[in-house]
């Protein structure tokens, strides 16, 4: 892996297609000249803000981003993508595709492939709120507590992206028909 300096960011650069067999929590700035598979959950934020550039398509298990994603290719995620915070961007030039796909004050540029459940940054439906928690589990909304010892279910609003990072690291489902 080469690395340069570039004003205040040391970026990597890794030629070719990278695969990693596990999760991966990306704090540096990193540049892959290829295809880029995690097998499992790609986290930016956990450690510190990572910037990821992909020149080819990324899959993942499941994505969520505070920092930088830029993908040249396809975003195919088996799970969740979650892009949250303004400071940085979520770009993708191909289309992404995945169970549930969530931003949250985000600048975004992306087409939509096969999405199952889709809210966007700025302007979100109530339609788009009732597909998400049509699918995902009530424990990654903020207040689920409440609303289910009075037999509701969770208000329509984005879910919360701290309880969806929480529960990805413990390896807990995400979505109601998920068997983890």
């Amino acid at each position: 892996m080469a690395d340069y300096l570039e004003g205040d960011h040391a970026w990597y650069l890794h030629q070719g297609d990278l695969v990693v067999p596990d999760d991966l929590d990306l704090d540096i700035a990193l540049i892959v000249d290829g295809d880029l598979v995690v097998h499992g959950f790609l986290d930016d934020y956990v450690s510190g803000i990572g910037m990821l550039v992909v020149l080819g398509n990324l899959v993942v298990r499941d994505l969520v981003s505070w920092g930088s994603v830029y993908v040249e290719g396809d975003l195919r995620a088996h799970g969740v993508v979650y892009g949250y915070y303004n400071d940085f961007i979520f770009e993708v030039n191909g289309a992404v595709h995945a169970r549930a796909l969530i931003l949250g004050d985000k600048s975004a540029s992306y087409a939509t492939g096969e999405v199952e459940a889709e809210i966007d940054s700025y302007h979100p439906t109530k339609e788009q709120f009732r597909t998400a928690r049509d699918i995902l589990v009530p424990q990654v909304y903020d207040g689920w507590r409440n609303r289910a010892r009075q037999g509701k279910r969770p208000k329509l609003r984005r879910p919360s992206c701290q309880r969806v990072c929480a529960r990805l690291h413990a390896g807990e489902p995400l979505f109601q028909d998920d068997e983890r």
